[in-house]
């Protein structure tokens, strides 16, 4: 009986052990973490770009190296802000893709290579819609925005969203490029006083207004996107867009 207890005991103490020493591993070391690993552009229009930024953090107790970023096609490219993460920091990773001659729903990815050793090699993925034959409950007019460049660069500008569906639908903002553009307001074409989440009945328009942010430098190259779902009566997405938005700063 004593040997018994005393195998249990000696069972148990390895079993802790392990634990104890799982733990310890899970914690040790440079850890990667996607706060969203795959983004859904809608539909947008062919022939200019759409951008998104994905976030990278560095969940372990050492620093996160990106060692490199490769994407899947040559349309796509994924600058990093830095490569370098210190634990509970995070940079982000910039997805610009150019929908130049696609004219169909694709998908694309990004290889992101780092010096964590339990996930090295991770992946970011998006999707656009470049078909305009299909289904949609909301459509932008115009489908991209150009601000112009030099002395004719325009820092605000607007778009029309009509309803083409059978049901009202209400807009949500869904994403924006932070990097070049103010948070886009949607306004009721009925009501401009009503603005944020907006519901429009079939047929109806809303008013979406863009601005560039004020700090950007002279002569920059504008390339951003926004997009926008609309929800049905239950909140269920029903369709999203991504609307482009481009052009360059005076000197």
């Amino acid at each position: 009986m004593r040997r018994k207890a005393l195998y249990l005991l000696a069972v148990v103490s390895v079993v802790v052990m392990m634990v104890a020493l799982g733990g310890s591993q899970e914690i040790k070391g440079p850890r990667i973490e996607i706060d969203e690993s795959n983004f859904d552009f809608g539909f947008a229009p062919e022939g200019t770009f759409m951008v998104h930024e994905y976030v990278i953090r560095n969940v372990g107790d050492e620093p996160l190296i990106i060692k490199r970023v490769r994407t899947t096609c040559g349309c796509t490219s994924a600058p990093v802000k830095k490569t370098r993460i210190d634990p509970g920091d995070s940079t982000t990773i910039t997805i610009i893709f150019n929908s130049t001659r696609y004219f169909h729903k694709t998908s694309k990815a990004a290889i992101i290579s780092t010096n964590d050793p339990t996930r090295p090699s991770e992946k970011i993925t998006f999707i656009a819609n470049m078909d305009t034959t299909s289904p949609r409950a909301i459509t932008p007019e115009p489908r991209k925005i150009n601000l112009g460049k030099g002395d004719t660069f325009k820092r605000t500008d607007s778009v029309f969203v009509q309803n083409i569906s059978e049901q009202p639908v209400t807009l949500k903002l869904v994403d924006y490029y932070k990097e070049y553009l103010k948070e886009p307001l949607i306004k009721s074409q009925a009501n401009p006083q009503v603005t944020g989440e907006v519901t429009i009945k079939p047929g109806e328009k809303a008013v979406i207004v863009v601005s560039v942010r004020d700090d950007l430098p002279p002569a920059e190259i504008v390339r951003a996107s926004f997009t926008v779902a609309a929800l049905d009566a239950n909140g269920k997405e029903v369709t999203r867009i991504t609307v482009p938005v481009f052009g360059i700063t005076k000197k």
